[in-house]
């Protein structure tokens, strides 16, 4: 398991060049929260849809204006060996192909909220295309936050393009889920209605984007 080795002054000039770098690739990055939304006080755990390369980099915006909360993300270990610079910003690894790495990446992840720090977390575990339905959470969500009352808060990435020659992508954020309030007893079942919850919650974000009623959502950019 690679740890975070977080760097204030990194994150800084990262947060710098990386605004610049999404205004350049992006017609732009909005955001909206659900009705019934909140941002809870760290220690908090995100979970987010992983479709594309850009993912870690629409969260660490997000985090930076939005958010701002002292985070750390859990990346599978191939992106961190090929960008370290992740590590910097609170990326630490995961090699789903080792139990006892994947046990110490979990305690770390533990710790981490412990410290009442904030953890982002792509339970899909791999880049999958966008429309590919079932999600396949993977259960480390649920595993981490088992009998706490930490919330999990689903964070939905759209990426679409709508007459322009760049992508937009649109980011809602929805109330939290809690341990105690998914349904069944098992950590599978928990976890299968928690990627039902968070699936149902994706598609209306699809839907806004289709049905043009985007109007709730603001330029992070």
């Amino acid at each position: 398991m690679i740890p975070a080795k977080k760097s204030k002054v990194f994150d800084y000039f990262f947060h710098q060049f990386n605004k610049r770098f999404l205004r350049f690739h992006f017609k732009g990055v909005y955001y909206a929260k659900g009705d019934r939304a909140s941002l809870p006080p760290s220690p908090a755990l995100f979970v987010v849809n992983h479709s594309t390369w850009w993912d870690a980099l629409v969260v660490f915006h997000l985090n930076q204006v939005v958010i701002k909360q002292e985070s750390y993300v859990m990346m599978h270990e191939k992106g961190i060996r090929e960008f370290p610079f992740f590590r910097k910003i609170g990326g630490f690894s995961v090699n789903r192909d080792n139990p006892k790495d994947i046990v110490r990446s979990m305690n770390y992840a533990k710790e981490r909220l412990k410290d009442r720090k904030t953890l982002w977390l792509f339970p899909q575990g791999d880049e999958r295309h966008l429309e590919i339905r079932p999600l396949g959470f993977l259960p480390g969500a649920v595993h981490i936050t088992k009998n706490t009352d930490i919330p999990i808060v689903p964070v939905c990435l759209y990426y679409t393009f709508t007459g322009e020659r760049k992508p937009e992508v649109y980011i809602k954020l929805e109330e939290p889920f809690y341990y105690s309030q998914l349904d069944g007893s098992s950590c599978r079942e928990k976890n299968e209605s928690l990627e039902y919850h968070y699936t149902r919650l994706l598609d209306n974000v699809k839907q806004d984007v289709i049905d043009q009623t985007t109007s709730s959502y603001h330029t992070l950019l």
